[in-house]
């Protein structure tokens, strides 16, 4: 992709607002164009819309710009598409020597030492990675981020080392009396279990943690003990006494007295049964008749008879069921337990205690109701009393609750250790996780690894920046391969052998003259180490078969440097841009190695010798984009730069007829101020007096007033040329300056002095067409 021609530039510096088509017979841009133009004329402006194309973003100081180039496939590279265009650009002006070029004193050397190009960017790469590094580790001054860190991970080794320590003696001595063994290394054990979630381990239970703390201490002294047996017989006999109470057996054989007296009654029944076999009564001895005892039976075998032998049997059923203390095979004492269930017992114990009185007091009811029915309702059916029904229920749950405990006593007994073991880690946990979140163990060990990881990722970056230092420095070392490469530019630009590069310890460069080192650089030696560099740095395109795919824009190569050196950088830019080898079917054919070339210039000797370039002038083929074009740069308006087309006078004449011409005509013309060329006459002025006064006096080695002086006799008006001489800065430029008002009068006297050398100003006249006799001179 080659560049065809700029569409559009707009507030891009002293380019306010040009358009390529608004300017008559400007051509495209060929495979090789020449831009002319005087110092300020915008030149170096259009060498960074170049750069802005090399670096893909707009140059920093106009950022702002609007900018449209069109491309030989009928693209456009505007602000937007800038960044994503794959053109290859490689642009060479004062930008590229301030950026490539780097140099200070060395002391230890009392010379210059300086870097070039990329070298500048490696040695500021490793002081800005020595100052990481140092941010990082600190110096004997400043504290580093390492030590910043380390605070953190110190008081949690502390932690760790004491109070760990001192925890787990407290464990073992005021929590399980030295019955276990606890160090720190079973701390640590626990500590790994538990830190996940402290909250879990910790028992708020306070029974429950108490009953932990029993067994854990606890010893295996106890037997096992037998299940509570207990049948409830209160239902059973309630069926019955109620059965009882509600009979009402006929009123047969009754003897009044007996069924009057209960006792008696008792008396005679048992009487009966001793009596049966005699005749006499036992007790007063009186006869017994078998006609009284036939009565006494008759009575004792009817229904009211049975009824009270029924109630005598449920009363001794009664009395029977009825719970003594010796009654149940109830422990006797907490102690029958293990420590872990004494507690629980004790509390059953209790509870069994007020059930038993409350089913003992159930019984006493059906009891009493039963000798109520005996002794007033025998024959008639009676309701029975209310009672506590659920007694039964509640004195079997307790039953059960103590057999269950039992049990879980004699399982215990059975697994004593696996229990103890089991409630002694329980305990173990709790105490850890209590300790470790009353000293807010979590914040700590939170800190401090936030602190290791961050001193790994430090450590990581500066063995990265180590690394990258190392590679930098080797970097650095294989300068010393491309120094001769080096030096044989230098000496091809500067046209001589004297002044070579040499290398210091620490890799930089140094500018030897002759056998001395330079402890100076002239602006001349900056810019042919400048340019020297970038023509190594193309050769290594080159090589790489890039140079050819690569667009390259030198601005003013001669910058700074005397006439003797011009005709050397001519042939050293022929030589370069124009090689054998190329053409890989004509190795020996003489082609371009770039795929386009610009070339701007305010000196008119360095100009004239590219316009008489063989090279940069051939056409190859019929293609008229393999052609050379020609440009120049001048000024519109006071604040404001174009591209033109280059005038043909320029191309056919020396500078020194061009700017003759240029004053002539205006001062044809009446020196009108208003004229669109009046800007640039100021300069051509000054540039014209230049070269005349040099012509006049090749031996002076005055400045521009000395040699007025001297062919003026210094009464004059042409002492404005040196205000005119420093007319080309922006300041002046942006004024309207009331001295400007006197150019005519400047050109008028320059050409009266020119007047007295009339075959000198005659020829000058016939070199642009004139004559003497139609000249205005003489007025």
């Amino acid at each position: 992709m080659k560049i065809k021609k700029i569409k559009h530039l707009k507030s891009f510096g002293i380019y306010t607002d040009f358009k390529w088509e608004q300017v008559t017979g400007l051509s495209n841009f060929c495979e090789k164009n020449v831009i002319y133009g005087w110092n300020y004329s915008g030149k170096t402006t259009l060498s960074r819309l170049f750069s802005s194309i090399e670096k893909k973003h707009l140059y920093p100081s106009y950022k702002d710009a609007d900018i449209k180039i069109e491309l030989s496939d009928g693209s456009e590279l505007n602000s937007i598409t800038l960044p994503t265009s794959s053109i290859q650009v490689k642009v060479f002006n004062s930008d590229y020597i301030r950026s490539n070029l780097k140099w200070e004193i060395d002391p230890s050397l009392e010379a210059i030492a300086f870097d070039v190009g990329e070298n500048i960017e490696k040695r500021n790469k490793i002081h800005d990675n020595l100052k990481k590094i140092e941010k990082i580790t600190g110096t004997p001054l400043i504290k580093g981020i390492v030590e910043q860190r380390k605070p953190a991970i110190l008081e949690y080794e502390e932690f760790d080392r004491v109070r760990f320590t001192d925890e787990a003696k407290r464990i073992k001595l005021d929590v399980f009396n030295s019955l276990i063994e606890f160090t720190k290394a079973h701390f640590k054990t626990v500590q790994a279990k538990v830190v996940l979630n402290l909250d879990q381990y910790i028992i708020a239970d306070q029974e429950k943690l108490s009953r932990i703390k029993q067994l854990s201490l606890a010893s295996n002294s106890k037997s096992k003990l037998a299940k509570v047996s207990f049948e409830s017989e209160f239902k059973t006999l309630k069926d019955k006494v109620k059965k009882i109470l509600e009979a009402s057996p006929a009123k047969t054989s009754v003897i009044e007295s007996l069924e009057n007296n209960s006792e008696l009654y008792h008396w005679v029944q048992s009487g009966i049964g001793l009596h049966k076999d005699s005749s006499e009564c036992g007790f007063c001895s009186n006869p017994i008749t078998p006609d009284r005892v036939a009565v006494l039976n008759a009575y004792f075998s009817n229904a009211g008879a049975i009824l009270r032998e029924q109630i005598e049997q449920a009363q001794t059923a009664i009395l029977s069921a009825t719970i003594k203390d010796s009654s149940l095979n109830i422990p006797k004492s907490k102690n029958d337990f293990l420590d872990a269930h004494q507690d629980e017992f004790v509390k059953l114990q209790d509870e069994f205690l007020v059930v038993k009185e409350r089913y003992n007091q159930a019984l006493k009811v059906l009891s009493g109701d039963l000798s109520k029915k005996e002794s007033d309702s025998l024959f008639v059916s009676m309701a029975a009393s209310e009672n506590d029904d659920n007694s039964e229920i509640d004195i079997q749950q307790v039953i059960v609750k103590l057999n269950e405990l039992i049990d879980a006593n004699n399982t215990f007994i059975d697994n004593f250790k696996t229990e103890q073991a089991a409630a002694r880690e329980t305990l173990k946990e709790h105490c850890v996780a209590k300790f470790l979140v009353e000293t807010k163990y979590a914040e700590k060990i939170k800190r401090k690894n936030r602190a290791e990881r961050h001193l790994q990722k430090l450590d990581k970056l500066k063995k990265q920046f180590d690394t990258e230092n190392e590679k930098l420095w080797s970097e650095l070392k294989s300068i010393a391969a491309g120094k001769t490469v080096l030096n044989d530019y230098i000496k091809a630009f500067l046209s001589r052998d004297d002044v070579t590069i040499d290398i210091t310890s620490d890799e930089k460069f140094t500018l030897k003259r002759g056998a001395k080192l330079a402890d100076n650089l002239s602006e001349g030696e900056k810019t042919a180490i400048s340019f020297a560099y970038f023509l190594v740095s193309l050769e290594s395109l080159n090589k790489e078969g890039k140079l050819i795919e690569t667009i390259v824009f030198i601005d003013d190569p001669i910058s700074s440097l005397d006439a003797n050196h011009i005709a050397q950088v001519y042939s050293l830019l022929n030589s370069f841009f124009f090689r054998k080898g190329v053409d890989k079917d004509n190795p020996e054919k003489v082609c371009s190695c770039f795929k386009q070339l610009f070339i701007s210039t305010h000196n008119f000797e360095f100009f004239s010798f590219l316009k008489d370039s063989t090279y940069l002038n051939k056409k190859k083929d019929a293609d008229s984009f393999l052609k050379c074009e020609y440009y120049l740069v001048k000024r519109s308006s006071v604040d404001s730069s174009i591209l033109t087309a280059l005038p043909t006078r320029l191309r056919s004449k020396s500078e020194y007829v061009y700017l003759f011409e240029l004053i002539y005509e205006f001062y044809e013309k009446g020196c009108p101020l208003d004229d669109e060329s009046t800007i640039l006459i100021p300069n051509a002025l000054r540039r014209f007096f230049e070269m005349y006064s040099l012509i006049k006096l090749p031996g002076s080695n005055q400045e521009i007033d000395g040699r007025i002086n001297a062919l003026m006799g210094g009464v004059h008006q042409l002492k404005l040329l040196h205000h005119f001489s420093h007319f080309t800065t922006f300041e002046k430029l942006t004024k309207h300056d009331e001295l400007i008002m006197n150019l005519p009068e400047a050109i008028r006297e320059l050409l009266v002095l020119m007047k007295k050398d009339e075959l000198h100003l005659n020829s000058l006249l016939g070199a642009i067409g004139k004559s003497i006799s139609d000249s205005r001179v003489a007025v």
